[in-house]
């Protein structure tokens, strides 16, 4: 029994291709939700399956009914057929991966090695809830179980043992890192949000994020203001209060998209004087620059501009990026549990259906020993029972040992295939009625 994963990412389909799929079907492309579609693969191609859909990747993990392969064509056929895709053109995107890769590529999801921003860490939530809506609907068995329940371990060890997730990568959070370094808490500052657009907008959450309480955004054309203040919560102010509202503020972010700066000398000087000797602090993130240059001679202004904000930025890059080695070996510890526990269950179910077997033909035996010795009495009947019993014991002693031995080895494939072959065995237990899965993976 394989555990596999089917899908396409960032890395490896155009965020239209994403968008198609997701439509398709009907899920919400940032929510991890389980398809009602892609439910009714259960029992068709998997007999486990969880679905990962995120703004960046569509990943179905299961564990394959039949032979892999098999089941990689029933999902791409029907992802093509759902989005109206021709199948060529979805073959180059999609990955398949079994086993050992497929284990381990879930792991390195979750620790956000495989994410568009590396370490962050919406990715294993998104996991968290893939695993819940597969267990709600059912889809999710005690393989799939034990896998996400170490990729959630590997994830919340690897962002607290590492720098995988530490600091922030973009220059709004870099800016908001700024203020709080220079001003404290912002509970109770008053920061002004020069800008409207997407920029803006990130800003204010980052602000939000780190506590801020009052912010207000400022833009030359007031709706786009309006409607970024009904989107984020914030106060929208026009833009002929813009010196007031500078007046007002204990700080300042300015993010326009304006092809020239939109601050001069000329409006601040005044400012200073309305604020009776309170200093003035200025992040402009803007490219083009929002804060002319003349603004930083000013006494009372502290301004900082994007290349002082890319330094600090590219510091918390490069942590993340030194973390990738040590965050791996938490997912290579993490596969190799995992596989471990995967072989030990395969040795487990092999050996029940081996000693199954040889029970059958000593009972079928037994019993047709015992109908040409019509007449014997009980003791006798139990004495040849129990020699039957003692020599399948016997006769399984060595190969239950050797698969015991062999059940982490890298050639335990061979041993159990072997098994198979010579006994003629076929699995008597659908997935999930086999031995109890610990699930505590802490």
């Amino acid at each position: 029994m394989s555990i596999v994963v089917i899908g396409l990412s960032q890395r490896t389909a155009p965020v239209a291709l994403r968008e198609k799929l997701s439509q398709a079907l009907g899920s919400s492309s940032c929510n991890g939700g389980v398809s009602p579609v892609v439910s009714d693969w259960m029992g068709q191609g998997f007999r486990e399956m969880a679905l990962l859909s995120t703004c960046n990747r569509l990943e179905i993990y299961g564990v394959a009914a039949g032979h892999e392969t098999d089941t990689r064509e029933m999902v791409v056929s029907q992802l093509a057929e759902l989005s109206e895709v021709p199948r060529e053109e979805l073959d180059e995107h999609i990955y398949h991966k079994k086993d050992v890769d497929a284990v381990q590529h879930l792991l390195r999801v979750t620790c956000g090695l495989d994410s568009q921003l590396i370490g962050e860490t919406q990715i294993l939530g998104q996991v968290s809830t893939a695993f819940t809506n597969a267990r709600e609907t059912g889809s999710c068995g005690p393989l799939l179980t034990y896998a996400f329940s170490r990729a959630a371990y590997a994830g919340k060890k690897a962002r607290s043992q590492t720098d995988i997730s530490s600091g922030g990568t973009s220059i709004s959070y870099a800016a908001v890192t700024l203020l709080e370094n220079e001003l404290g808490s912002l509970a109770g500052q008053d920061i002004l949000v020069v800008g409207a657009g997407e920029s803006a907008e990130l800003a204010i959450q980052a602000l939000y994020k780190h506590g801020a309480t009052d912010v207000a955004c400022i833009n030359r054309t007031y709706a786009s203001a309006h409607a970024l203040g009904l989107r984020s919560g914030c106060r929208a102010r026009p833009w002929n209060e813009l010196q007031q509202a500078l007046a007002d503020a204990d700080a300042v972010i300015t993010v326009t998209g304006a092809p020239h700066a939109v601050i001069y000398a000329d409006d601040i000087l005044p400012v200073v004087d309305m604020r009776q000797g309170r200093p003035l602090m200025i992040v402009d993130i803007a490219v083009p620059r929002d804060v002319d240059l003349e603004v930083g001679a000013i006494p009372g202004v502290d301004l900082h501009d994007i290349d002082e904000l890319e330094a600090a930025r590219d510091q918390h890059v490069n942590r993340r990026v030194a973390a990738i080695p040590d965050v791996e070996e938490i997912v290579a510890q993490e596969t190799q549990v995992v596989m471990d526990w995967l072989h030990g269950r395969e040795a487990t179910e092999l050996l029940a259906e081996l000693r199954d077997f040889a029970k059958s033909v000593a009972d079928s035996e037994l019993s047709a020993a015992l109908r040409k010795l019509d007449g014997v009495d009980k003791n006798v009947e139990e004495v040849i029972e129990r020699m039957a019993n003692r020599i399948v014991g016997k006769l399984l002693h060595q190969p239950t040992k050797q698969l015991k031995s062999r059940a982490n080895s890298e050639d335990f494939e061979v041993y159990h295939d072997a098994v198979v072959d010579l006994f003629g065995l076929t699995p008597k237990r659908p997935a999930g009625q086999s031995a109890p899965v610990d699930a505590d993976a802490g």
